[in-house]
């Protein structure tokens, strides 16, 4: 019998420190009506003090998942963690969640696709799933991004973009029922993508083994510390990716857009999703977006748009949903999935 990696619960964790354009404003030489009109972004969140940690928005958000699904952390048999912004240089933060959540000495595996985090999570959990190898898996996605923004004039290009926050996702393996695959829940495709050859358009330099002496005091006066991006390109890169891998999925299962009940893309930029809603012609509440509050959350930003939709009513048991990113990489890709 086939299996099928069907979503049990999804959960979110934010911190509760509110930081408006306005706050922004009062740092660097920017505006709320700058940053809103070239973004879509109100306010984020930031971390509420020095020291808190990714894998401890992780944590929060997996208890969350956890207790939804009705899971014990014992009954955990894989954790799947996406993050760029890891607690500590190496390992990354999937041993610490295991340790944190109390689970049992399970395999813990990070992801680092940035942005495309979750879509490309999804598409790891669901290959375990079919090749028996974990029944019940948590995906969690999760950010510290606060303190390596430069909260200058400098940096500001970047710094009015990125917030911090955590989602969980609970996914079982099920058995897949008879018929038609596209109307049973799980993880129906995925398609992900990748070219290293914009891996320098968007990226943090430092700390890195490509600069002699991993970090210097002159990289750190020269803001190499602090993420850096040719917005433009990225911009361009992005549309074209998003289109061509929502075309992909939708040729691919022989599906139309108006099928799909709910596109949840990445929360990189508002006029980024408006463009690829309106080239799928689609109403605007077909397309969930939460830019404004929170920012870009990189790999958490999807699973906490799912959370949100849930908590609203916009996703609901036997939905179809169409997952959609791209970050830095360059990668891309996304999901179908019947909720």
């Amino acid at each position: 019998m086939a299996l099928r990696a069907v979503v049990r619960s999804v959960s979110h964790y934010v911190p509760g420190r509110r930081v408006t354009n306005d706050d922004l404003s009062a740092l660097m030489d920017t505006s709320d009506a700058w940053i809103t009109e070239r973004t879509g972004i109100k306010e984020r969140r930031f971390i509420d003090s020095e020291g808190v940690t990714t894998s401890q928005l992780g944590e929060a958000a997996a208890r969350q998942a956890l207790d939804r699904a009705g899971w014990a952390a014992q009954d955990v048999d894989l954790i799947v963690a996406a993050t760029l912004s890891p607690d500590l240089y190496f390992p990354g933060i999937g041993v610490i969640l295991q340790q944190r959540l109390g689970c049992r000495a399970i395999p813990a595996l990070d992801i680092r696709a940035q942005c495309s985090g979750l879509v490309y999570g999804l598409s790891c959990v669901d290959g375990y799933v079919k090749s028996r190898q974990a029944k019940k898996i948590l995906l969690v996605c999760a950010e510290v991004q606060s303190p390596v923004l430069d909260l200058t004039t400098r940096g500001r290009d970047m710094a009015v973009l990125f917030g911090d926050g955590a989602g969980a996702l609970a996914i079982e393996a099920c058995e897949a029922e008879e018929g038609d695959p596209l109307v049973q829940r799980g993880i129906i495709d995925s398609h992900l993508g990748s070219d290293g050859s914009g891996a320098e358009v968007l990226c943090m330099k430092l700390p890195g083994t490509a600069r002699p002496g991993f970090i210097k005091e002159s990289d750190i006066q020269e803001g190499l510390v602090h993420p850096k991006m040719e917005g433009k390109v990225v911009f361009k890169n992005a549309v074209g990716r998003l289109l061509e891998t929502a075309q992909t999925l939708l040729k691919r299962n022989g599906l139309q857009p108006g099928q799909i009940d709910l596109i949840v893309p990445h929360q990189a930029n508002l006029r980024i999703n408006e463009m690829v809603r309106e080239e799928l012609k689609l109403p605007p509440e077909r397309v969930f977006n939460n830019i404004e509050r929170y920012g870009n959350t990189t790999a958490a930003t999807i699973p906490i748009c799912l959370s949100e939709a849930v908590a609203e009513g916009r996703l609901r048991e036997g939905s179809l949903v169409l997952t959609l990113a791209f970050g830095a990489g360059f990668t891309w890709g996304g999901n179908l999935v019947r909720w």
